[in-house]
């Protein structure tokens, strides 16, 4: 990653447009994996995800590798979101002859678009993260922050079908 796409706060992970301008800087086949590798996650998947049929919502998909090594595990049904109109373009165009199950959402984690029960799972690896980057106490966060972060969990429980089913 280089050093001239690191925002000069942590507040601007927080911002669709320190997103859009990071990723119109990146090269076209740029990924980068904020945490874990899906090689480090993969037992610990295969296990919670057992079904490589299931229907996976992967929340702010960034230019991770995760859905792409994901596909390639057998995993093929994957959709991603991310609110960065330039980063869904990039992947899209990376990954639509090679990958065609997976698709590609230009889509706020806080307001999804699909219908209720549609996943089987959610997978946010870094996007609340990036949420909760606001000023503040970490054991006291700003409301703002308190309700983003609610706001995408009961979205993503809402379009993932309840295992009692």
């Amino acid at each position: 990653m280089s050093m001239g796409v690191l925002p000069d706060t942590n507040e601007a992970y927080g911002a669709k447009e320190y997103w859009d301008q990071r990723y119109s800087q990146e090269t076209e086949n740029s990924d980068f994996d904020w945490f874990k590798s899906y090689k480090d996650l993969a037992e610990i998947l295969h296990e919670l995800i057992p079904n490589r049929m299931s229907r996976i919502l992967m929340l702010g998909c960034g230019n991770s590798k995760l859905s792409e090594d994901m596909w390639e595990d057998g995993y093929k049904h994957i959709v991603n979101t991310d609110y960065s109109k330039v980063l869904v373009e990039n992947m899209k165009q990376r990954h639509g002859e090679a990958r065609p199950e997976m698709e590609w959402y230009e889509m706020d984690v806080r307001d999804l678009k699909f219908d209720e029960e549609s996943f089987d799972v959610a997978i946010d690896k870094g996007t609340m993260d990036a949420m909760m980057t606001i000023k503040g106490d970490v054991w006291d966060p700003p409301e703002q922050v308190i309700r983003d972060c609610n706001k995408e969990v009961d979205e993503a429980l809402r379009r993932v079908e309840s295992p009692s089913r």
